[in-house]
């Protein structure tokens, strides 16, 4: 009687990926990138440069998790091998920190009392810390060698 297998291998999505921390530290970054987007775009504001930083910011973040999570997802990265990716998704999460940063200091500074600008700078700092843990993660990742496993 031939046996069925099932290999973890198989399929296009790596649902292993999507449940890792990895994968719902981006989808959570996603989301919280964009309710910083939507509380500045949809807040009550006068013509001000600073918040249009801010959503070029927030939605280019938005933008670039969602693409990394898709690459990690359906295993491109295991087929695109001309590109360092560990290294590329820490030097990603380095900038996305520090323009996020920038962006949510700058805003802070400018709220000038609207509630939906405050939102959004809050939601732009959270984004912020949750880009840094991912900076600190890709850099585990990538820098410090990882200890082998042996089995038994």
């Amino acid at each position: 009687m031939a046996e069925i297998r099932r290999s973890t291998d198989s399929g296009f999505l790596d649902l292993s990926y999507a449940k890792s921390f990895s994968g719902i530290l981006k989808i959570v970054q996603a989301i919280v990138v964009f309710i910083a987007f939507l509380c500045i775009r949809l807040s009550e504001w006068t013509d001000i440069s600073t918040f249009r930083y801010f959503e070029v910011v927030t939605i280019w973040f938005l933008i670039m998790a969602l693409v990394f999570y898709t690459i990690y997802l359906t295993r491109l990265h295991l087929k695109i091998t001309c590109i360092h990716w560990p290294l590329t998704e820490f030097l990603h999460y380095i900038v996305a920190t520090i323009l996020l940063l920038i962006a949510a200091i700058v805003g802070a500074t400018k709220t000038a009392g609207y509630a939906g600008l405050a939102a959004g700078v809050f939601f732009g700092f959270a984004s912020a810390v949750l880009y840094g843990i991912g900076t600190w993660l890709s850099y585990k990742t990538w820098c410090v060698p990882q200890p082998a496993t042996v089995s038994v």
